[in-house]
């Protein structure tokens, strides 16, 4: 069996005024449903918390945002950069995992 697309959103948990809230955990949440949905399990999303220890496996999104060219939500696709800051675009990474060549399962 092939190895999966990776979807990597990378988020921080936001401030309201009830303390925080982790929505961009909660949208990552959101796409690995929808994607799974229509590519199975030829795609894998993954989540990680920018300020985590995990990052220390991601240097290159670290130097990125310290260097103030990315934006949470950042989210790769198979390691390469589809968007930064604003929202996290289902439709978008669908269109880009389609142009990379991945089938909806029928």
């Amino acid at each position: 069996m092939e190895q999966p697309v990776t979807v990597r959103i990378f988020g921080t948990l936001i401030a309201c005024r009830e303390g925080t809230v982790d929505a961009w955990r909660d949208t990552a949440a959101f796409a690995r449903r929808a994607l799974g949905k229509r590519f199975g399990n030829r795609v894998a999303v993954e989540y990680y918390a920018l300020f985590s220890p995990e990052m220390d496996r991601f240097p290159e999104v670290v130097a990125l945002v310290a260097a103030g060219q990315g934006q949470v939500p950042l989210v790769f696709v198979e390691g390469e950069l589809l968007s930064s800051g604003g929202k996290v675009s289902v439709p978008d990474i669908r269109r880009r995992l389609e142009a990379i060549g991945l089938k909806p399962q029928l």
